[in-house]
């Protein structure tokens, strides 16, 4: 097991698959708060590249879990570039889906001359306009207003409440209620999703898992990700001529295809590939994508 101490007490866990002598490769989960999987390691073709899979402050194998000190944007930022340094790598190529595509962005911003090339997969620009389309009433909730009915009903709040505060301040609660309240969000999620509606466990030992994953991920919706309102659209002029390749679901609820478009707009080097797919990372269509654009870049970046 490999970890690494960083400061305020987190230390962060990393693993290595893949080539050990091929292009590295920094893989940035979604979430934010899932943790890696090491299954998703196979589809950036580990043939090739040396991949390193990190779980974020808070995360996964990382402890303390679920803690929300010193857990923001910059601080995540700052733990990629420690392990870098850590592991002694010039430079490295940045892996993030959906929430992982913010950090994979603000990297490359911020430490350019680290980054090889960017690639993404369900583009989230987080946005003040995207948390507002995935949560509030006049985005995707009226295609699915039973659902988001549900979940108002879940967390007992009005109906033009932003719910990322609300949800957060469920999630410090006794466990039984934390544990409804993480449920009902990772149904709301299901449902945009169409993917299969979770259902309550009655042991109470299985519940800090999913209230973890969910603590993280609502202390980032209530601080609006810890970026502008316009996201990560600012300072995109940094990355230059670094490459960006991004992996898209025409059908994306979650976050919609206008947003990965729009990079078109702020990154000198881009390229976009759109495929019949949503958001969820397990969608054949889209790991098929990921899968052989994996390849594409390596070929690219190996004679470099």
């Amino acid at each position: 097991m490999s970890t690494l101490s960083v400061d305020h007490g987190h230390i962060v866990y990393f693993a290595e698959f893949g080539n050990p002598q091929g292009i590295p490769l920094l893989f940035m989960h979604g979430g934010p708060g899932s943790g890696c999987n090491p299954a998703q390691a196979n589809l950036l073709y580990p043939e090739g590249f040396r991949i390193i899979q990190l779980d974020q402050r808070g995360c996964g194998k990382s402890i303390p879990l679920a803690c929300l000190e010193a857990n923001t944007t910059a601080d995540l930022v700052e733990d990629m570039e420690r392990l870098r340094s850590h592991l002694n790598i010039e430079r490295w190529v940045i892996y993030g889906g959906s929430w992982g595509t913010v950090l994979a962005l603000e990297y490359a911003k911020r430490f350019p001359e680290r980054t090889l090339g960017v690639l993404l997969r369900g583009v989230f620009l987080a946005r003040r306009e995207d948390w507002s389309w995935f949560a509030l009433p006049d985005g995707v909730s009226k295609q699915f207003p039973a659902a988001y009915q549900a979940l108002l009903a879940s967390l007992q709040i009005y109906y033009h409440t932003d719910p990322a505060r609300v949800l957060l301040e469920r999630l410090q609660t006794e466990p039984e209620h934390a544990y409804q309240a993480a449920l009902a969000w990772d149904a709301w999620e299901a449902a945009i999703m169409q993917s299969g509606t979770p259902s309550f466990n009655p042991d109470p030992h299985t519940w800090f898992t999913r209230i973890a994953r969910m603590r993280v991920y609502a202390h980032y919706a209530a601080n609006h990700f810890f970026l502008p309102p316009h996201g990560v659209l600012d300072g995109l002029d940094k990355l230059g001529d670094i490459p960006v390749w991004a992996v898209h679901g025409k059908q994306d609820q979650v976050c919609r295809i206008s947003g990965a478009e729009l990079l078109r707009q702020s990154i000198k080097n881009y390229h976009l590939l759109m495929v019949d797919a949503g958001h969820g990372m397990y969608e054949s269509a889209l790991q098929q994508a990921l899968s052989r654009l994996a390849v594409r870049i390596y070929e690219i970046l190996r004679v470099r």
